[in-house]
């Protein structure tokens, strides 16, 4: 694949056909027609005296496919993904997820569309690991009387379930990423965008990450995953880009 000023991944025929729908799954929303991720011509500035953080961002995600992008600290990994993950708008440009954007469909777009992002957010320090993932079940909306099974159903793989009585804030680094790894998988999402997933965690914890990948790429979902340039994960991706001044150039 040539470099070049923007990037994207396009299809080359039709899709292919989803796995069928798994109870109480989002698999549900989804549109066959559409794709797992898609930005077109995305810009965003943070300082009108500087250049942009992204300067037309092009990038097309197929069903069953990984996606790693690098660059430098700071260079926009992180403003792309939370674009990308709906937490932010561009200044110009589009973006969609199975049909949605994420303002379309706004409940529907974050069953779709999960996020991990960098660090140690979004954990509660006096929570039990259990009780973690029933909160992030309640805000991920998952139906009431499916909500349990599926809390305990991501304690077993996950590998949690030593520790699903203890604190958040008595666990291991490693075990906290974990944790958030889990949340992130809990909601059985399609799309999943990874923001550095690799800091703090254990071999177990890589393990169980890469089994979680797998499952989400073997129904036709699709992954994106952002790390310094030096730091490329030790997985086969399907298309490699670093993301400079502003723009994607393939590797």
């Amino acid at each position: 694949m040539s470099g070049g000023a923007s990037a994207s991944v396009r299809l080359e025929a039709q899709p292919p056909t989803l796995a069928a729908p798994r109870s109480d799954s989002v698999a549900g929303l989804v549109s066959t027609d559409a794709f797992p991720l898609s930005l077109e011509g995305v810009h965003k500035r943070w300082d009108k005296n500087q250049a942009p953080i992204l300067d037309g961002v092009d990038l097309r995600l197929d069903l069953g496919t990984k996606t790693w992008i690098g660059g430098r600290n700071g260079a926009g990994k992180t403003t792309l993904l939370r674009i990308a993950a709906g937490l932010i708008d561009p200044d110009r440009g589009r973006v969609h997820a199975w049909g949605f954007g994420p303002h379309d469909k706004r409940s529907r777009y974050h069953r779709l569309v999960a996020f991990l992002p960098a660090g140690d957010r979004g954990l509660y320090a006096r929570l039990s690991v259990r009780h973690q993932l029933r909160f992030w079940a309640a805000m991920a909306m998952i139906d009431h009387a499916a909500r349990e099974a599926r809390v305990e159903e991501t304690i077993d793989a996950f590998d949690l379930r030593e520790l699903a009585e203890q604190r958040v804030d008595r666990m291991s680094m490693g075990q906290r990423q974990r944790v958030r790894i889990a949340m992130t998988f809990l909601p059985e999402p399609e799309t999943v965008l990874l923001d550095e997933p690799l800091t703090s965690l254990d071999s177990e914890g890589a393990v169980v990450l890469d089994r979680a990948i797998e499952g989400l790429i073997d129904r036709g979902g699709a992954l994106l995953w952002c790390s310094p340039s030096g730091d490329h994960p030790e997985h086969e991706f399907d298309s490699d880009w670093m993301l400079e001044a502003g723009r994607l150039v393939a590797l």
